[in-house]
């Protein structure tokens, strides 16, 4: 008995203490990174892109700004959409949906060289709102109802038991791409649609396959 607590004291006093500097190690390790500082000079802004290159236009965007050494300026790059599930011909596929096709909206501070440096990028052909030179920023009210649309998935696809006349939607595919329209007649035999959308200020008729519109969000920035 004795000798095993004689064996105890020794291990215990074998062991050698730990490294002041392993300690500092992990708690270094446990920091999260610092938070970028918020720019109190950003706002909203609507950047247009060409339909279908908006994400294409915001990696350029960050690109060039990490050349320029401008980051700073960009808080935050946001292009509206959600991921939905479509079905066709039997068989069900995830995209990616876009809310506003042509539409990136940038948190920034605008300044004359970000100006320049986003005018000269591909496929970008201005602001929304304002003037060329002087565009108009986005009402946080505004930024926030889209934010909220986007949580509430206001803008999946509707069921076949949803759709009735009058319906405000917009066709997701085909010629008649991001059109808004309201439907005017239903086929649920056929499961197509009859949408009446504006060509040239007059309402025409257009026929489209149920999976092929989504719930229309009225926006536009004036």
């Amino acid at each position: 008995m004795e000798e095993n607590q004689e064996l105890e004291s020794i291990s215990e006093e074998g062991q050698e203490p730990e490294s002041e500097n392993t300690t500092e190690e992990q708690i270094e390790a446990e920091t999260p990174a610092p938070r970028k500082p918020r720019n109190p000079n950003a706002k909203w802004y609507i950047l247009q892109a060409y339909t279908g290159y908006e994400t294409r236009v915001e990696q350029t965007i960050r690109e060039k700004l990490k050349i320029q050494g401008i980051e700073e300026l960009v808080e935050e790059i946001f292009i509206p959409s959600e991921d939905i599930v479509r079905t066709k011909g039997g068989k069900k596929r995830k995209v990616n949906q876009k809310y506003f096709p042509g539409y990136v909206l940038i948190q920034m501070e605008l300044t004359p060289d970000l100006w320049h440096l986003l005018m000269n990028i591909d496929r970008v052909s201005g602001f929304v709102g304002g003037t060329a030179k002087d565009p108009l920023p986005l009402d946080e009210r505004e930024l926030e109802e889209i934010r909220s649309q986007i949580s509430e998935g206001f803008q999946q696809a509707a069921s076949e038991e949803d759709y009735h006349v009058g319906q405000k939607v917009m066709i997701t595919e085909g010629p008649f791409s991001n059109f808004n329209g309201v439907i005017d007649e239903i086929s649920r035999e056929r499961k197509k649609l009859k949408v009446l959308v504006s060509i040239f200020g007059r309402p025409t008729p257009v026929e489209v396959e149920f999976e092929k519109v989504k719930n229309a969000i009225s926006w536009q920035k004036k």
